[in-house]
């Protein structure tokens, strides 16, 4: 059926915001879903003017006709593949994509026809046909499927019947003024004929299931909107194939004429709905409460249906038959005239119901409402008042007439009332408030907090509406949180918060007065031993009594403050020396070293006190940091004492924090370095090992020795990261440079381990991986310990030293003699080398009991069975007292300092080593430090 149009249109899910029904809504649809609708109406109307008017005679006027709509057909087309693109899968994808197949198909039939009529034939009948008849094949299923997404969530019952009326009286209309008439024609050619008939028949099915597909859009904005353009747009192609079907019966067709208007217009109406369906797909569809077009369809289709008998019976109104019809007729429609009344007065009912269901609920909620709610006029007379009001002001509900609200307030409060109803009066839109009030009931004090309107122009209410809530408990609670905020809960002083502020103000009144203000850090030394011995219970008890003790230590005009855990702070104003400062410090100091008795236990403890005085131009936050700093200073320098705040120490500070946030990069970058100080037989200056120092060469600093960053490393968590590396290099080095000395496979290597590394650290995994690494043997490695670090936490570190033992290596405890040593600990360590600390070695030549403490180290040393080496060795008398009382191995400054190995290799103690070393050296069982029989034997004869 050449001139037959079909449009390509895209549905919207309707009843449903089911996310797989739409596109995403993030994307928005593209500029040109608007531009192209809106070029094409401009087209279709050019062309319509065109073909109508005439212009450029018979034979444009025919070449547009046959040539005009493809473009239209085109952008349909283009405009239902973009719809389907952008649609997420589902029933409205497919019902699309098979919309796309068919509008193709008919731009191929269409261009089929064309073809043969610009050669002079007429297509109709012919192979244009097949595409138009496979047209309809594709366009069903996407009807189909379109009812299918657009009637998700209606009522099935109601939707059957609507679309059995439907179908019956706008069926009757088709089948007896359209298809009927065509069918009874004289068309002699069969083909022709049956042809027209299939085409009018196909067309007024699809109505009808359009009809059907707008009565499922109920409900849905856009649903409905997609729905009516596809109707209207095949309607406009039903009355382009009637005119055209005339036309061809009659022999008059011929392109240009009117029916080519509307098959070019049909396309508007449905690009349109292609253009509503992909602004719908990229937002959420709007549901609406009812659509009296889609409702208006059964009833239309029962008129049409009434029209149709009535054309029917005109020759033979008086009938009986006829007047029973129309008189049946008539009264269905005051039947349903009926229905409708009582539904609306039904639908009044219910509304009356529902309007008495919300002043009920509204009553219920004042009735109960905690706040109370009052109707005053401008002048404060009550004329309502809520059920609450007794519970919060004592006025009973009833009893509000002839009162005023202003005679329950007095003083202030009262003013500021009078103050706020003038306000709320003179306030035409919006609320006045909030005020508060306060108000006394017995022994009981309230707060209240009024907000009010003004509702004088409201006939329900033509007053002021006030609205009181009893705030009395948040007030509390803010007074609470107040002094939460500014003072510690647990000692009750004040927090950092408000001595920061004490701080700050007494700075701006000493800078207009001649005196000082004085700041002190104090913090209780050792307190975390309390926490892990007697419980954090204890702890707290702890700083409770301190903080009451610190109160009575100081004046009355000072302020004490806890700034969390067991730091607290003074603030000492007026001062006008410094030994006022130093007297505060002392008191305090002596006032903690007393005893506190924690319920059966008695405890002592001490505190670091950092001192720092302000000048004209210091604020509070820098003098809290110098009291900060001076107090590290005082536990860095042994605790128990106040140290007051000197310029150099901001400086250090400054380096050590520097020295901090290097350390990792120092590590990453290989900046270390590892020097070797000889170990040496001392009656032969012979070499016995070495002992490796790490350096660091700073690219700022220049190379800093161990003093300047150890204590960094261990605070800030590198030292066990440092120390492994140490060890790896040492053992490294060590194994690489001995063979070019005499008996070098007997060398020893010491270095030294922190007590993190041991308690922490796999200290054990960390040496058998740097044996393995670098073949070094494990009796040549010396792990050197201090005193202080075996003897904490003994039994864990009994076990990892034995660990250590079970490698091999050897154990030193490094400066013995400095810490705390229990000699019934002493004995069960696994130790081989003691090393006397460098205080001993001096007090040989500068004390008179000098040699007696060393005497008793070396003997302790004999009676265990370990090896002793005297470290800090300076003076050549020391070495003599050392070989007297029976210490053979040394280091220090007399011999050598750190250097490298290859330094080493040129000294004198490598070429005594390699005078001295024999054959038989290397077969004999050498002592821990690695002295063999040869140098004892020198050593004798010397």
């Amino acid at each position: 059926m050449f001139g037959q149009t079909q449009s390509h249109f895209k549905v919207y899910q309707v009843g449903t915001t089911s996310a797989s029904a739409q596109g995403d809504p993030s994307e928005a649809a593209p500029g040109w879903v608007d531009k192209l609708p809106i070029g094409l109406v401009i087209y279709v109307v050019i062309c319509s003017i065109w073909m109508q008017a005439g212009f450029g005679g018979e034979r444009v006027r025919h070449y547009i006709g046959l040539l005009g709509r493809f473009p239209a057909s085109f952008v349909a087309v283009v405009v239902a593949v973009a719809a389907t693109c952008r649609l997420a899968p589902g029933a409205q994808k497919t019902a699309w994509r098979y919309l796309s197949v068919a509008l193709a198909l008919y731009f191929i039939a269409d261009s089929i026809g064309v073809n043969s009529w610009l050669h002079g034939r007429d297509p109709f009948p012919g192979i244009a046909d097949i595409f138009y008849v496979a047209f309809y094949a594709a366009l069903f299923p996407a009807v189909v499927f379109l009812i299918r997404a657009a009637a998700v969530k209606v009522h099935w019952a109601q939707l059957a019947l609507d679309a059995a009326i439907l179908v019956s009286g706008f069926g009757a209309f088709f089948w007896f003024l359209v298809i009927r008439p065509a069918a009874s024609s004289t068309e002699t050619d069969v083909i022709k004929n049956a042809l027209t008939q299939i085409y009018l028949g196909l067309d007024c099915i699809l109505l009808l299931t359009l009809g059907v597909l707008l009565l499922a859009g109920v409900g849905n904005r856009s649903g409905r909107r997609v729905s009516l353009l596809l109707l209207v747009g095949f309607a406009t192609m039903f009355l382009g194939d009637i005119l055209w079907s005339i036309a061809k019966i009659t022999g008059d067709y011929l392109p240009g004429a009117f029916q080519d208007v509307l098959y070019s217009a049909c396309y508007v109406p449905l690009a349109a709905a292609g253009r509503e369906q992909m602004r719908a797909s990229s937002a959420r569809a709007a549901p609406i409460a009812s659509d009296s077009l889609a409702q208006s369809l059964p009833y239309a289709a029962m008129l049409t249906a009434f029209l149709v008998l009535v054309y029917f019976t005109r020759g033979d109104i008086g009938s009986p038959a006829t007047v029973m019809t129309i008189v049946v007729f008539g009264l269905t429609l005051l039947v349903m005239v009926r229905q409708a009344l009582v539904l609306r007065e039904d639908a009044l009912t219910r509304e009356r119901r529902a309007a008495r269901m919300v002043e009920a609920r509204y009553a219920s909620l004042i009735a109960n409402a905690s706040d109370v709610i009052m109707i005053v006029a401008v002048d404060g007379a009550l004329r309502f008042a809520s059920p609450a009001s007794e519970r919060t002001l004592g006025l009973k509900p009833e009893d509000v007439a002839g009162k005023n609200l202003l005679d329950l307030w007095a003083g202030d409060d009262g003013e500021r009332l009078r103050a706020f109803l003038a306000e709320v009066a003179a306030t035409s839109g919006g609320t006045v408030g909030p005020v508060e009030l306060r108000i006394e009931r017995g022994p009981n004090r309230y707060v209240l907090e009024i907000v009010g309107s003004n509702l004088t122009d409201d006939p329900a209410v033509q007053g002021l509406a006030l609205n009181f809530r009893d705030i009395s408990e948040r007030k509390a609670l803010e007074e609470q949180l107040r002094q939460l905020a500014f003072h510690d809960p647990l000692t009750l002083l004040a927090n950092r918060n408000l001595f920061r502020d004490r701080v700050q103000h007494a700075l701006t009144l000493a800078q207009r007065g001649q005196h000082q203000v004085a700041v002190m850090f104090l913090d209780v030394d050792n307190f975390k031993n309390i926490n892990d011995s007697l419980g954090h219970d204890a702890g707290d008890r702890l700083l409770q009594a301190v903080a009451q003790r610190l109160i009575k230590s100081t004046r009355f005009s000072d302020t004490v403050a806890r700034l969390g855990g067991d730091e607290f702070a003074i603030l000492l104003e007026g001062i006008a020396t410094i030994a006022e400062v130093e007297t505060v410090a002392t008191s305090l100091i002596e006032g903690l070293d007393q005893p506190f008795a924690l319920s059966a236990t008695e405890v002592r403890v001490s505190a670091s006190i950092g001192v720092a005085l302000s000048t004209f131009e210091t604020d509070a936050e820098a003098l809290l940091s110098k009291a900060d700093i001076a107090m590290y200073h005082a536990k860095a320098g042994g605790k128990n004492r106040f140290v007051t705040f000197q310029p150099k120490m901001q400086e250090l500070l400054h380096e050590r924090l520097r020295l901090e946030a290097d350390i990792a990069r120092a590590l990453a970058n290989e900046e270390f370095f590892v020097e070797y100080q000889p170990i040496v037989d001392l009656g032969t200056h012979s070499l016995l090992g070495v002992e490796a120092l790490v350096r660091w060469r700073h690219p700022d600093l220049g190379v800093l020795l161990p003093g300047r960053f150890i204590q960094v490393a261990e605070e800030c968590g590198q030292i066990v990261k440092l120390g492994r590396w140490v060890l790896r290099r040492a053992c490294r080095e060590m194994r690489a440079w001995r063979g070019s000395v005499a008996g070098g496979a007997e060398l020893r290597v010491a270095v030294n381990i922190s007590g993190r590394h041991l308690q922490h650290g796999d200290l054990v995994q960390d040496v058998a991986q740097a044996l393995q690494e670098s073949g070094l043997e494990p009796g040549n490695l010396v792990i050197e310990l201090t005193e202080s670090t075996i003897m904490h936490n003994t039994e864990a570190n009994l076990g990892r030293l034995r660990q250590l033992k079970d490698l091999g290596v050897r154990l030193a405890i490094d400066d013995f003699g400095t810490g705390y040593s229990s000699l019934s600990y002493l004995h069960r360590f696994p130790i081989d080398i003691l090393k006397i600390d460098q205080s001993f070695v001096n007090r040989l030549t500068n004390s008179y009991n000098g040699p007696e403490l060393a005497r008793a180290v070396i003997t302790l040393g004999d009676t265990l069975g370990l090896d002793t080496v005297a470290e800090g060795i300076e003076l050549e008398p020391q070495v003599a007292a050392l070989l007297a009382l029976g210490c053979v191995a040394g280091q220090g400054f007399l011999f050598a300092t750190a250097g490298s190995l290859e330094e080493l290799s040129k000294s004198e103690f490598v070429a005594r080593r390699n005078a001295l070393w024999t054959p038989q050296a290397a077969r004999e069982d050498l002592s821990p430090t690695g002295r063999y029989r040869a140098l004892k034997d020198a050593a004798g004869a010397a």
